[in-house]
């Protein structure tokens, strides 16, 4: 259970966290695979590219090289800038958890590896841009897609709380450990894509079950 009176601001993950993107990562890195010839017999096991900077998870998936990965999301952003991009839902609760923090007064702001251009489709189509004060990202070049990067990128642009009152909520072990670096409290979205034997070990201060624990 979280105490949200004891924070000042709260930075969320999106993919995993805000929105179940599946669907359309997965639809993509089908797609972008198909144009390099490799064909998949497994697709759940996708999974795996919801979160990470996509060029590190086509490098792991397919032992191509910097350069080859980097190819490989341009197509990928292919399929995903044309349909892939909304193939997705918000989690139940998220919605009403986001505007209930912000009306109470938390500062918001995104901190995710999805490129800025991307994220902020996203928060308008899902009309949940008026909530949020700022969108911390990677650029459209493969560049600050490093979580630790992103959260320094959004705490240099969000007002000078104390480190103990910055939450940073997300689902996958790069939240976590971002986070940490840090020194913010975090919180795992346990909702998302994480999975225990990863995220345990790392000792988040809070484990959440649903996005309303936020507010409950």
């Amino acid at each position: 259970m979280i105490d949200i009176d004891n924070f000042q601001a709260v930075l969320f993950d999106l993919d995993g966290t805000i929105t179940d993107p599946k669907q359309g990562i997965i639809n993509s890195v089908l797609y972008a695979a198909e144009q390099f010839g490799f064909k998949e017999d497994d697709k759940e096991s996708l999974d795996e590219f919801i979160g990470p900077p996509l060029h590190h998870s086509f490098q792991k998936r397919y032992g191509v090289s910097e350069a080859e990965s980097f190819e490989m999301v341009k197509q990928y952003r292919v399929y995903y800038a044309d349909k892939g991009i909304f193939e997705c839902h918000l989690y139940d609760g998220i919605e009403e958890s986001i505007k209930d923090l912000y009306q109470k007064g938390i500062f918001l702001s995104l901190a995710t590896s999805k490129p800025i251009f991307y994220a902020d489709k996203l928060l308008v189509h899902f009309g949940l841009d008026q909530y949020f004060s700022f969108v911390a990202g990677s650029e459209m070049d493969g560049s600050r897609t490093d979580k630790k990067e992103v959260i320094q990128f959004a705490l240099e642009q969000i007002p000078p709380f104390e480190k103990g009152e910055i939450l940073m909520l997300g689902d996958r072990e790069f939240d976590i450990t971002g986070g940490q670096h840090h020194d913010l409290k975090t919180a795992w979205a346990k909702w998302g894509y994480g999975v225990d034997t990863k995220i345990l070990p790392l000792k988040p201060e809070y484990i959440l079950q649903s996005p309303l624990e936020m507010i409950q």
